[in-house]
């Protein structure tokens, strides 16, 4: 039996067709698609991972996929996603590998500067568990926060502590406190105890 060159680009056309994203029901992790000349029912979308190691990565409505249409079914589709296009043009254009949010939060790294990102917009929070415990080693190199810190618990520290303002412990400032039985004059006291 000889094989029409016209009937393989057919069979084709009919199991690999392109679509947008047109409803996503977030709750049964399925999207309808939208070809042009016809919509799909409710299909699958491939995450990256979907075994014992798991993804998460809902489409968005407006976004290009690929249908798979096995036996050139639409109905039996699977929609593949992550075509660039001019409504979600790319995030970036480098070797910096990153994540861009619809709200503007984006995780990345850059392999050439070894820098690791995460940036969130404003009222973003980060939540850490770790019942085992967090370690966190960077060697000679500084720690800079910038902002209020809270401990709820004890705090061991091994090494000296500079602290440009006051530092109050068990109500007496560090600046402030007087000590008791000390004469006026050129004298000082002793070290503490």
């Amino acid at each position: 039996m000889r094989i029409d060159d016209d009937d393989i680009a057919e069979e084709l056309g009919a199991a690999i067709r392109l679509g947008t994203v047109a409803e996503v029901d977030l709750s049964a992790a399925r999207i309808v698609v939208d070809t042009g000349d016809l919509q799909t029912s409710a299909i699958r979308w491939i995450e990256n991972r979907a075994g014992a190691t798991r993804s998460w990565s809902p489409p968005s409505v407006g976004e290009q996929v690929v249908l798979l249409c096995q036996g050139g079914e639409i109905a039996g589709a699977v929609a593949l996603r992550g075509l660039g296009q001019d409504a979600f043009p790319p995030p970036g254009d480098s070797l910096r590998e990153l994540v861009s949010f619809s709200d503007g939060a984006v995780l990345a790294y850059d392999p050439e500067a070894h820098a690791l990102e995460a940036l969130l917009p404003a009222g973003a929070t980060v939540t850490i568990v770790a019942r085992g415990g967090v370690s966190i080693d960077v060697g000679d190199a500084a720690v800079a926060i910038r902002g209020n810190v809270s401990i709820d618990g004890d705090l061991s520290l091994t090494g000296d502590a500079t602290i440009d303002g006051d530092a109050v412990a068990g109500g007496v400032s560090l600046q402030h406190h007087r000590h008791a039985g000390v004469q006026p004059g050129g004298g000082q006291t002793g070290e503490p105890s």
